[in-house]
């Protein structure tokens, strides 16, 4: 009788481990792409509303767009890409300062994505604030996974303002870059931003799909 009640417990006892470390394992699959900072869960319930406001994003929504990023950062304040877009969004509704803002604390939460480098850089050469600008794309042309499309992109902005420092009779504090084809140097004149508008996943499709439904 002694020896059925302690494999019992022990049939108790390792059956609580396994049911909690199933759990653990699933948190953290459902979490993917955790910057590792913060809250997992806290993560993963924000990033539907990241990829809502990515929806309305690339719909040139961008009013209903920033409010879903306010949403995602009220729940999960560490995720760089959602400030990325926000400011992307912000930039689009004629909004400098709050755009600013929103690209400074993604660089502040993920230095080494050209991404965000790339679109306060733009804004600054948008404000001719070229000594700031000029720092940032040079940055930006550090990063490993910079394509090479945009590589070019940066490389004539950078040429670009250092003929307005010139012009202007300024003293330049860049190197000057190659020469970029003169469609990627129209392109770049335009002080174009870009935004990372991929869906995040942090839960089963069909589970997303009907949350967007609802």
């Amino acid at each position: 009788m002694v020896s059925g009640v302690l494999m019992n417990w022990h049939f108790l006892f390792w059956g609580c481990l396994i049911t909690a470390a199933i759990a653990l394992t699933g948190t953290a699959a459902m979490a993917e792409g955790f910057p590792g900072i913060g809250d997992r869960v806290q993560y993963a319930d924000s990033l539907p509303h990241y990829n809502l406001g990515n929806r309305y994003l690339t719909k040139k929504w961008y009013e209903k767009a920033v409010e879903k990023y306010r949403d995602a950062i009220e729940i999960y304040p560490y995720d760089a890409d959602v400030y990325s877009n926000l400011g992307v969004a912000l930039r689009h509704l004629n909004d400098p300062v709050r755009a600013e803002w929103a690209y400074k604390r993604a660089v502040e939460l993920k230095g080494d994505d050209w991404t965000s480098l790339n679109n306060l850089a733009n804004l600054y050469m948008l404000q001719d604030r070229f000594d700031e600008s000029l720092k940032l794309f040079k940055k930006a042309l550090q990063c490993k996974d910079l394509p090479k499309d945009e590589k070019e992109v940066i490389e004539s902005n950078i040429e670009g303002i250092n003929k307005i420092m010139k012009n202007r009779g300024l003293v330049q504090s860049a190197t000057r870059a190659k020469k970029a084809p003169a469609s990627r140097a129209s392109a770049a004149k335009k002080g174009a931003v870009s935004g990372k508008t991929e869906a995040k996943k942090s839960q089963s499709q069909a589970s997303y799909e009907s949350w967007l439904e609802n």
